[in-house]
């Protein structure tokens, strides 16, 4: 059978961040840092369910300022598009793990939480989903998303 990858990962920040969580700088959790996080899990999971509808331009708004350098909004749009098409529809997530830190390779100073879902989609039953935001402007902003078949 085909074997079903699905990326898109359009800032270093979000792999930095997710992915290799102990290259980053992490801070011990303390109520400001859960507060944070729990702020960043909102707005992750609101941007998550604009993604899920398909709604590329309003995802795209959502994203941080060195997102939208990085990736012009067509092209955004385009991607959420063909991402959908090939995960099919969405079935499911529950929060694995949450990640704060403030010092990340290739990124600049600021806060920055990771979240890394277990996933399902009609097209692919056991994904891992990783979504990374920054505080930027007194909001938290989607600097990075990819979506993997889980184990991966």
């Amino acid at each position: 059978m085909h074997r079903l990858v699905v990326a898109v990962i359009f800032a270093a920040t979000a792999v930095a961040v997710a992915a290799r969580p102990v290259h980053a700088q992490t801070t011990q959790p303390t109520a400001d840092t859960t507060a944070a996080v729990q702020g960043a899990q909102a707005a992750g999971e609101a941007w998550l369910a604009l993604l899920m509808e398909g709604k590329g331009k309003e995802t795209w708004a959502e994203t941080s300022k060195h997102f939208q350098a990085a990736v012009p909004e067509a092209a955004w749009v385009q991607q959420v598009a063909a991402l959908r098409t090939q995960l099919g529809t969405f079935e499911g997530r529950t929060l694995d793990q949450a990640e704060y830190a403030t010092d990340v390779p290739n990124a600049p100073p600021g806060e920055y939480v990771a979240l890394i879902y277990k996933s399902e989609f009609a097209n692919l039953e056991s994904a891992r989903e990783v979504l990374s935001l920054t505080f930027e402007d007194g909001h938290w902003k989607v600097v990075g998303y990819f979506v993997q078949p889980a184990g991966d």
